[in-house]
């Protein structure tokens, strides 16, 4: 796979509530952001990546609805998400999290605003409202609003 990626959910439950974390210390200036990484040798494919991603920093098992179009850059990489929803288990999280908060969209976006680099407040802003798209089209297209 290729290692210039990162792969990342950015995750929905049936209330509607966006899964947000904080990275130990604010590294890299995110005060919240969303559970992404690299390629671990183990991972055969970026969905992989990300489903392990997601589990290791928020501690929540998920499954991928859909990948999210785009290629969201920041200051250390190019990073491909997935739309997902928490299948209900939840275990602890890895050290590199120190906290997680389901939040309403609003609230998301005024988390993002905290983090220090210009180019990654606007990653997760736009990777946020691609995925917030996806999530209404995919609403639309089922004819149901608890798809997610």
């Amino acid at each position: 796979m290729n290692q210039e990626f990162a792969y990342g959910g950015i995750v929905f439950n049936k209330e509607g509530k966006v899964l947000m974390r904080s990275p130990m210390g604010h590294w890299g200036g995110y005060f919240w952001t969303f559970a992404k990484g690299g390629s671990d040798k183990s991972d055969k494919t970026p969905e992989e990546t990300a489903i392990r991603e997601v589990k290791e920093e928020t501690g929540y098992e998920c499954n991928i609805l859909s990948i999210i179009p785009g290629e969201f850059e920041s200051d250390t990489c190019t990073t491909k998400y997935f739309l997902m929803e928490p299948t209900g288990v939840k275990v602890e999280h890895d050290k590199e999290t120190q906290e997680i908060k389901w939040v309403d969209e609003e609230e998301a976006f005024k988390m993002i605003e905290q983090t220090k680099t210009l180019k990654g407040r606007n990653r997760d802003k736009q990777a946020l409202e691609s995925a917030i798209k996806l999530r209404d089209l995919l609403k639309v297209n089922s004819g149901s609003e608890n798809v997610i």
